[in-house]
This record gives C-alpha cells, structure tokens and sequence, in this order.
C-alpha cells in the first residue's frame, strides 16, 4: 500500500511548493493533524488539497479511513467544487 501511496505522492508536491513543503510533509500534516512546523495549517492545507487535486487522485493517495478522517469535519460551504461535494458526501 505505502508504494501505491508513494507513487502518487507527487500530486502533493504542487499543492504547497510556494511554501517549500513537498507532497510528503502535505501528507504526513493531513494524516497526523499535526502542523506545528509549518508554515500552514492542517486547515488550511486540506481545503488546498481539495480545492487543487482532483478526487479521482485523492482517492489514489489515501485510504478509506484516511479520507474518512481527513473530510469528516469538512465545511461544505467552503468547497465550490460540484463534483467535490459529491465525492465528499460520498465517504462521510
């Protein structure tokens, strides 16, 4: 699992590049929740990771109990995203 999770690791790179994270410190914050040594938030970290990566990618990086942490405190209010929300609603 951890080889399929690496491999797509670098739709995470994009995300956070202007704040010299890599797609392995994006996803290491949104699984532990723990941001304290970076510049941004687990917050907003997420919403960029939902806003800029499609799902069909998501559902590639993380697994169902991942995702199911990760989008179980999401505002809906604050994803645009029609096909987003779907997918969101689909894993809560």
């Amino acid at each position: 699992m951890n080889e399929i999770i690496n491999e797509n690791l670098h739709h995470l790179d994009k995300v956070c590049s202007d704040y010299c994270m890599s797609g392995s410190d994006v996803y290491g914050i949104l699984i532990s929740k723990e941001d304290e040594r970076f510049p941004l938030s687990y917050e907003t970290i997420k919403y960029m990771v939902l806003k800029d990566i499609p799902s069909k990618i998501i559902k590639k990086i993380f697994t169902q109990e991942e995702l199911k942490s990760l989008l179980e405190d999401t505002n809906m209010r604050k994803i645009k995203n029609p096909d987003m929300r779907k997918f969101i609603n689909s894993i809560k």
